[in-house]
This record gives structure tokens, C-alpha cells and sequence, in this order.
């Protein structure tokens, strides 16, 4: 997966939302994208995933043109007012909704199987915006990864629930490592918090995407028995 922008902007009604930026991640690499909290993070996200289109500039995904399958292929992550879950509901009912989008099983034993192999059953019954702040983004990250075409995350702003940056940066960087690009969108005093070398909305000339080191496979476990099998047939 290779998404690209090149110099994409977007015209507010009275003022732009978004200047001339640039942006690419590939797999296995992540973006910190930071700039002064407001409208332009929605605008670039939305830009960056087809479902907004630019005023200038295009938005690729392995060369192509295809609004459509960026939508498909690109998924924004808690965006305010657009992808964020209404904060009164039950965990539970966002859980279900967010898997029957991804074609899973969604009723009640689904859901709470789901929560119970992300070690969040204990949220289950909790309005939504009582999550505490790094559960919140991670269940939602999950939740996004869940739906097969989705190869390419953009959190919205997860630092404006507060918290530690640090936080949703490893998550960020958990999912590059299976494979995933990520875009993050954070304020600029977040990045300094971080200490990483940010792009910058409103900028088209950008530092290089972190790569991170894809997840090494688990090596199987074998047991007293089975070593004694392998010994036996040698002989």
C-alpha cells in the first residue's frame, strides 16, 4: 500500500480548512501530522481517505486515481463529528455496530467475545465517553483493523481527549509493525511531547515516514512429546 498526496487543500465557506499539503505512507511506516488544532485535521483526513475531495491537488493509492477505493481501502479513526461514536452510548452497541461494518458476527455473545479477546470486557456496559482515554483509541483502532480491505489508518486528533501521547504513538506504531500505514494527527505540542520529526499540515516539502520493523513470527512452541516424535522418526 502506497498512498500519496500532493499538494491537496480544502476551501472553507469563509476561510480554507486545509492549505497545500503533501503527505505518503507506505506499509510498515508511520506519519505524524501535526498542526494547530481545528478543521483542517477532519479536512485532511478526509482528503487523505476519498471522502472529501480536495480543492487542489490528488490524493493516490498505488498510483491510482479512485476515490472509491481509497474509501474502501483507507479508514479515519475517531475523526470529530464525522467517525467519532456517539459518547452516550453503551460500549457494547458501538463494539457491535463497528463489527457488523466489518462484516462480523455483531449480536450480544459477538460482542462480548470480541471485548473479551481485547481484555476490555470489564468495559462492556460503560457509555462510551466514560472510556478512559488510551482505551478509547485503541478499541476504535481495533475495532477499524477488524474490516478486511482496510490497509491504511488515520487516527483524527486522539491527543484532544488529553492523555499520554505516548500512548496512541506506540499504538500507531503496533499497527505499522503489521502492516499498516498510519497517518496520526496531533497538535503541534504533542509532537514536541514525542520528540518525533512531524510533517506539518499547511506544508508540501515533509520529513520521511518512520518505518517500522514488521512483527517477527511467533516461532511454534514444541513440547517434550513432540520433540520425542521427531527424535524417533530420525532414528
Amino acid at each position: 500500500m502506497d498512498l500519496e498526496a500532493i499538494g491537496i487543500s480544502v476551501q472553507g465557506p469563509h476561510a480554507p480548512m486545509l492549505n497545500a499539503t503533501s503527505v505518503r505512507v507506505a506499509d510498515h511506516q508511520v506519519v505524524l501530522l501535526m498542526g494547530y488544532p481545528g478543521p483542517g485535521h477532519v479536512a485532511a483526513s478526509l482528503g487523505l481517505s476519498g471522502r472529501l475531495k480536495p480543492d487542489t491537488g490528488t490524493v493516490r493509492l498505488d498510483g491510482t486515481l479512485d476515490p472509491a477505493l481509497l474509501r474502501r481501502r483507507i479508514a479515519v479513526v475517531d475523526a470529530p463529528g464525522i467517525t467519532e461514536p456517539d459518547g452516550a452510548l453503551p460500549v457494547q452497541t458501538v463494539v457491535g455496530e463497528e463489527l457488523a461494518i466489518a462484516g462480523r458476527k455483531a449480536g450480544r455473545k459477538a460482542v462480548l467475545e470480541w471485548l473479551d479477546e481485547q481484555g476490555l470486557a470489564e468495559h462492556a456496559g460503560k457509555r462510551f465517553e466514560h472510556l478512559p482515554v488510551a482505551v478509547r483509541t485503541r478499541l476504535l483502532a481495533e475495532l477499524t483493523v477488524a474490516r478486511p480491505d482496510v490497509q491504511g489508518v488515520i487516527l483524527t486528533m486522539p491527543d484532544r481527549h488529553g492523555g499520554d501521547p505516548q500512548g496512541w504513538y506506540e499504538l500507531g506504531r503496533e499497527l505499522a509493525a503489521q502492516g499498516y500505514g498510519v497517518i496520526i494527527t496531533c497538535a503541534e505540542a504533542s509532537a514536541r511531547l514525542l520528540d518525533v520529526k512531524a510533517a506539518r499540515l499547511g506544508e508540501t516539502d515533509q520529513p520521511d515516514p518512520l518505518q517500522v520493523a514488521p512483527i517477527a513470527p511467533v516461532e511454534p512452541v514444541t513440547t517434550i512429546d513432540e520433540e520425542e516424535d521427531v527424535e524417533e522418526k530420525k532414528a
